[in-house]
């Protein structure tokens, strides 16, 4: 089965940065939404931040998708909460503290960590992150790499029993085009060359 995390927070993301997202691994990107829509309970931290932060889900990036590199910083105020959570417990497994535009996390960091040590199982992570405008050159920023928390607390055992998309059967009824998850495009990308964390695109031109 999967764990599952929440991740929340700030950020912004460089399109001209790629990486792979790596096997065993799928991560549920989130849209900003105006019209809220009625939810009659909030179930997991992640209901409650969908609500909180006004963002809903837009796409999946599973094994192999190249995706842009993602960096999340603490929110300026204590609500909503920053961090990565553990989806059914809301037990905080990263600690966004002391980060900030400049001093960011970057997603392949908070992957890497939190999907470490689980060859057998699989990992998804749900990325709740406003997005700011991202500047033109990354060499500035002093990326930050908060290790996972373990407090001592009780493990989720299976979390919310998620099945990973890139291991599911067809359902036997097919459903509404709009209802199924859109994986990110593979194509048209070019050669990529190493980039600290990330790969990015060369230039081809």
């Amino acid at each position: 089965m999967t764990k599952t995390y929440v991740v929340s927070g700030c950020g912004m993301k460089f399109d001209a940065a790629l990486w792979p997202v790596p096997p065993g691994v799928e991560i549920h990107f989130y849209f900003q939404c105006m019209r809220v829509p009625q939810f009659y309970k909030t179930r997991t931290i992640l209901d409650k931040l969908m609500l909180d932060v006004g963002m809903f889900p837009d796409r999946v990036a599973l094994p192999g998708d190249m995706i842009p590199s993602h960096f999340v910083w603490a929110h300026p105020a204590e609500q909503p909460p920053s961090g990565a959570f553990r989806r059914q417990t809301g037990n905080l497994a990263m600690d966004l503290a002391d980060t900030d535009a400049s001093r960011p996390v970057s997603l392949s960091h908070v992957v890497k960590t939190l999907a470490a040590d689980r060859s057998r199982s699989a990992t998804a992570i749900h990325w709740i992150v406003r997005e700011e405008e991202a500047p033109d050159d990354l060499s500035g920023l002093d990326c930050q790499y908060p290790p996972r928390v373990r407090n001592g607390v009780a493990d989720d055992g299976e979390e919310s029993h998620h099945v990973p998309l890139s291991v599911r059967q067809p359902l036997s009824v097919v459903l509404p085009v709009a209802a199924e998850p859109v994986p990110l495009a593979r194509i048209g990308l070019g050669p990529v060359q190493e980039w600290p964390g990330v790969r990015r695109r060369a230039n081809t031109r």
